[in-house]
This record gives structure tokens, C-alpha cells and sequence, in this order.
């Protein structure tokens, strides 16, 4: 491909690329705890077309994406869960969104009658197709086309879910229950909603609603045997995939795990520096302490169930 653009950088290679899948799954020989790790926010192939027609350079578009962040968690395939990865960017389709939560000020042409136009998402400009990267800065020159945002929404947005939907319940088909781990990251800058500096990993439940309490519990007290900082529920308690998939009366749980960028990336280069290993290698046991103990409940789970 050659390179002409002054949207393209010398990044654009291995960046700047068209789309082949929705999402690549990892999967271990056999699937030994009751857990489904996603990450939909990593994604790092942007179609040329949309970078050529963004009014913002390539890195500024890769603002919002959590890099790096299904090499932080690949650890988890070993340890016997299946890990679900978005191929596609944040910037281009949000699958943490409701399917068509999308602001018709954005698009030439009609929306179905029944997006949901007004969510305080979509006011915000971070809709199923977002308008804004980083702090509120617009990704596109003029209006799109209709037609365009409904073909990434049924091209992408739908066997994402489709995929990730199959394995919860293939999950919970084998063990009683599932427990999904939802993995993404955070800007370092800005304070929380109490005014405080960011923690090195935010949990959320949705305030309990997602998951039952014994699951933020056991994953708080990993990450702090790792010497990181937890907060619980703050800023937010988590997107619409824990909300959607998350039903613990019915055995599936789903987890919310944000991960401070500073601690393993520089956030201006986008770049892995030298605390990514060690990163890498706390999760990993943070992780393996989680399903350790989690999968130790399932007697009790499968007793309740009874």
C-alpha cells in the first residue's frame, strides 16, 4: 500500500488496514474454568478510507483505543479461558454501546425508528458510531452516510456479540455458571468523580447489578496482593456489556476491568515501555488467583442452582 496521506504516519503499515474479521478468538485446548475474557476496545486495523476522510491525524483516532490491552490479558488463554478480541477501533464502531445508539446529526439519511437517539451517550458524542476521540475532538469533517454506519453495525457490531454471546452460553452450558471479565483500559490524566488521581485498576459491577459481590471481592483483593491500587465502581460501573450480559440470578456474571495506561504505556508515543512486562506478569497472576477461586465456587453455585 502506498502511503501519500498527512493523516498517515509511519505507524500506517502495520495500522492502516482493511478490516478481514470482527474479531479474533483465542482459544485454549480445553476450556477448564467457568470464565469468558472480552476485549472490545483494542482494536488496531483502521480502514484507509476512514482515516483518509477523518479530520484528525492517525494517533489522535487511536486516542480512545485501549492498546495493548488483549496482550495484557493473553495470559488468560493458558489458564484455560477462551478470549474474545475486537479486530476494529473504537473510533470507527463502539461494541459497548446499545446496537444503534447513534446521533442522527451525524448521518445523511434516516435512521430506523428505533435508534435510540437521545441516550446521554450519544449526547456526549460516544455513541455506537462515536463523533468525538480524546477530549471532545470531532472525528469527521461532514455527515456520513446512513447506509455506511447500518453496514459496520451489521458487518461488525452484530458477530461481535454474536461470538461473545456463544460463549457465555457455551460457558454456562458446561459449568453451571459463566463468569465474563469485560478488559479495557483508561487515559492516565484527569481526577475521578470524587476528585481524586485514577487508581491502577477500576472495577465495575454496575453497583452490584452485574455480578454477585463474591466476584469483585475475590478480584479486588488480586490486583492488591499485586501492590495495585483498586477502586471499586468509579468513575462509572461499567458499559452496556455488563449491563446486557450480566444477570447473576440467572449464573452469568459480568466483571469490568479498566487498567491505568501510565502503569504500561506512554500515552503520548502510544508506545509499551519498560512497565509493561511487569505488568503483564501481575495480571497474569492476578488472573490466575481470580479463576482459581472462582472455579472454586462452583460446587456451591451448582448446589444453589439444585
Amino acid at each position: 500500500m502506498t502511503i501519500s496521506s498527512g493523516n498517515f504516519s509511519a505507524e500506517a503499515a502495520d495500522i492502516v488496514v482493511e478490516i478481514e474479521r470482527p474479531f479474533s478468538l483465542y482459544q485454549p485446548p480445553l476450556q477448564v474454568v467457568p470464565v469468558v475474557v472480552d476485549v472490545p476496545h483494542a482494536g488496531r486495523r483502521y480502514p484507509p478510507g476512514f482515516v483518509e476522510r477523518a479530520r484528525l491525524p492517525l494517533r489522535s483516532l487511536r486516542r480512545s483505543e485501549d492498546a495493548y490491552v488483549d496482550r495484557l490479558f493473553a495470559q488468560t488463554v493458558a489458564l484455560g479461558a477462551p478470549l474474545l478480541v475486537a479486530e476494529f477501533p473504537r473510533a470507527f464502531l463502539d461494541v459497548n454501546r446499545e446496537p444503534y445508539e447513534l446521533d442522527p446529526r451525524m448521518f445523511d439519511g434516516r435512521l430506523p425508528a428505533f435508534a435510540n437517539t437521545r441516550s446521554m451517550r450519544v449526547a456526549g458524542g460516544l455513541g455506537t458510531i462515536p463523533r468525538i476521540v480524546g477530549d471532545a475532538h470531532e472525528i469527521y469533517f461532514g455527515k456520513i452516510p446512513v447506509e455506511e454506519a447500518l453496514a459496520r453495525i451489521d458487518g461488525l457490531y452484530r458477530p461481535y456479540h454474536a461470538g461473545l454471546r456463544s460463549l457465555v452460553q457455551r460457558t454456562q452450558g458446561a459449568f453451571g455458571t459463566c463468569i465474563l471479565v469485560d478488559a479495557h483500559s483508561m487515559p492516565s490524566t484527569g481526577l475521578d468523580r470524587d476528585g481524586l488521581a485514577k487508581s491502577d485498576v477500576i472495577l465495575g459491577d454496575r453497583f452490584g447489578t452485574s455480578a454477585a459481590g463474591y466476584i469483585i471481592d475475590i478480584a479486588e483483593e488480586a490486583f492488591r496482593r499485586r501492590g495495585l491500587s483498586v477502586t471499586r465502581n468509579r468513575p462509572y460501573a461499567g458499559g452496556f456489556i455488563t449491563e446486557h450480559y450480566g444477570a447473576p440470578a440467572s449464573g452469568v456474571h459480568a466483571l469490568q476491568i479498566e487498567i491505568n495506561r501510565s502503569l504500561y504505556m506512554n500515552e503520548a508515543t502510544l508506545e509499551p515501555h519498560t512497565g509493561f512486562a511487569e505488568l503483564e506478569q501481575a495480571i497474569g497472576t492476578a488472573m490466575a488467583e481470580c479463576f482459581a477461586h472462582w472455579s472454586g465456587w462452583l460446587d456451591d453455585w451448582r448446589e444453589a442452582a439444585e
